[in-house]
């Protein structure tokens, strides 16, 4: 199973849509929790090259929520890693599409998707109004990051290189650990940096081992860090998903990507 930041604590701080619990007299795939949409992004860890995909629960697999597209909702098997899997955010059918599927992911009630699947869905005219809704809410924000510069997608417009500079710089070093972390093994790197546990790292080299990030109620979690994320990809400011030059995924992780986005 691939590595969600959902499964080692960290606060999501990504927009999330409320959608309405399954009907109670649905007793067939009835939920006592409330579906959410969620959009992740943590790097290396993301199945598939972060390709267009939803990850959830496996609570959820094999239920009225998510099913195989070979069965039905009344008689639901589970989906597989790589195949077409329908999934369902209210009771009523109109609230299910189809995605492709990757994998265990986050905490139970969520269907978390990457930006790429994002990328693809939103612009569609038929959506179930849930998934739409979650789309939606993006927009004003898009509308306001448009009119910045992104220096992802720039960098080397002049306002962006000292920012471009500093995280590639921070990337590049991380990189090496990552690499090191990987060959070694996460066991033997972290006995060699056992005198410095700021450089030791966790879940398969990907986050550090000791958290550092913490809110304004007292909550901490462990960072994602820089070489976790892809070529062209960072490690967003709180340290919960990479951040890349998509517009629409930085809408919705909010203030996670909004430093790489300057006045022109």
């Amino acid at each position: 199973m691939k590595f969600r930041r959902h499964t080692q604590g960290a606060m999501h701080a990504v927009a999330v849509l409320a959608i309405g619990c399954l009907e109670p007299h649905l007793s067939l795939y009835a939920q006592s929790t409330m579906m959410t949409a969620t959009v992740y992004d943590d790097g290396r860890s993301c199945p598939n090259n972060c390709d267009a995909h939803v990850v959830f629960s496996a609570k959820h697999n094999g239920t009225g929520h998510a099913f195989a597209t070979t069965s039905t909702r009344l008689k639901p098997a589970k989906c597989v890693v790589g195949q077409p899997c329908r999934i369902c955010f209210a009771a009523d059918d109109a609230s299910c599409m189809t995605a492709a599927y990757r994998g265990e992911g986050p905490h139970p009630g969520r269907f978390d998707f990457t930006p790429a699947f994002l990328e693809q869905n939103c612009p569609k005219a038929s959506l179930p109004k849930q998934f739409a809704a979650f789309c939606q809410r993006a927009e004003p924000r898009v509308a306001q990051l448009s009119k910045l510069v992104n220096c992802i997608a720039q960098p080397d417009h002049e306002k962006c290189k000292p920012i471009m500079s500093a995280a590639a710089a921070r990337k590049a070093a991380d990189d090496v650990l990552y690499v090191e972390c990987k060959k070694m093994g996460e066991a033997a790197f972290n006995k060699k940096h056992a005198a410095d546990p700021a450089m030791q790292r966790s879940n398969d080299c990907a986050y550090e081992k000791a958290p550092t990030a913490k809110n304004s109620k007292g909550q901490t979690w462990r960072r994602l860090l820089d070489g976790a994320c892809r070529p062209g990809t960072y490690a967003g400011r709180d340290g919960l998903d990479c951040c890349s030059s998509s517009l629409l995924a930085a809408a919705l992780l909010g203030p996670e990507c909004r430093h790489f986005f300057v006045e022109p």
